[in-house]
């Protein structure tokens, strides 16, 4: 198999990988959501999804790994991703072993990039399915949002960070996200993360805010950000619009990208969605 990653290089790999070493938890989600998990011997942290993820050895962090831990793997095969040094990728390279790299940046990025995971691994159609059922949930949420016109949708403001405010504009799977759950993202007008004035915030007003949240301390985060001085004074907050997230779900262009969309789309219009969520990773609106 040769297939072009997305540094633009050629990767070639011989045999079906058989020691794999991921550089990022989206990879490792990816890997295992598409059977391939048991061929994974390390991770970079954090490594926490599925549970037996959290059990792999580890490289170092996702913006730190270790070259010495990662050869010390003995891979056929590393799969890196946006946040991982170029210098450390290129050291990899320059030690003969083989790098595939991956940077989704969109939504539809994503869906590419586990398409090529299964490629590079010999798990093509067991991503191929992976992708087919992840979009059948989205024409499903598409379906319920089909008579809702454009201009009765919601607004919605994602926290990246709260001090400095930053946010996820266009050409982000944030950005997708919140459109495919049937609401309008107010800073789509910028590209990629960027930083919200507060002033252009409070003009917006947004019907929704998003909060990404730690399991176990979701109220503690919800407290800090809504008595945040700026953003108590947003209608979303003094009317119990915000929506807490589970952080792996918004910030992770991964599989469960799709469990935030569907938790977003019962946020934004509870009558249309119904039905119990999905997974145990949900998200709840503070109504």
């Amino acid at each position: 198999m040769t297939l072009k990653d997305a540094q633009g290089d050629l990767v070639r790999v011989e045999r079906r990988p058989q020691r794999i070493v991921s550089l990022a938890p989206s990879v490792t989600e990816m890997l295992f959501a598409i059977g391939v998990g048991d061929r994974v011997v390390a991770a970079a942290d954090p490594a926490d999804y599925p549970l037996a993820a959290s059990k792999l050895a580890r490289v170092g962090g996702w913006f730190t790994p270790s070259a010495e831990r990662t050869l010390g793997a003995q891979p056929d095969l590393v799969i890196a991703s946006r946040g991982n040094p170029p210098e450390f990728i290129a050291l990899l390279r320059k030690s003969g072993c083989t790098v595939f790299t991956i940077d989704p940046k969109t939504l539809e990025d994503t869906f590419t990039a586990i398409l090529d995971i299964g490629k590079i691994t010999g798990a093509g159609p067991a991503a191929a399915d992976l992708v087919a059922r992840l979009r059948a949930r989205l024409a499903v949420v598409a379906e319920r949002l089909g008579e809702v016109h454009e201009a009765k949708r919601p607004t919605a403001y994602v926290i990246v960070s709260v001090s400095p405010l930053w946010t996820a504009g266009s050409e982000t799977f944030q950005d997708d996200a919140i459109r495919a759950a049937g609401a309008h993202n107010i800073a789509a007008k910028l590209k990629g993360f960027r930083p919200f004035s507060p002033e252009s915030l409070l003009a917006a007003d947004p019907d929704f805010v998003l909060l990404p949240v730690t399991p176990g301390d979701a109220d503690h985060m919800k407290r800090d950000a809504t008595s945040d001085s700026v953003l108590k004074r947003l209608s979303a907050v003094r009317r119990g619009r915000v929506v807490l997230l589970e952080a792996n779900l918004i910030m992770r262009p991964g599989p469960r990208i799709v469990d935030a969309i569907e938790a977003m789309a019962r946020a934004f219009y509870p009558g249309r969605f119904s039905s119990p969520p999905r997974s145990s990773s949900a998200a709840t609106s503070r109504r």
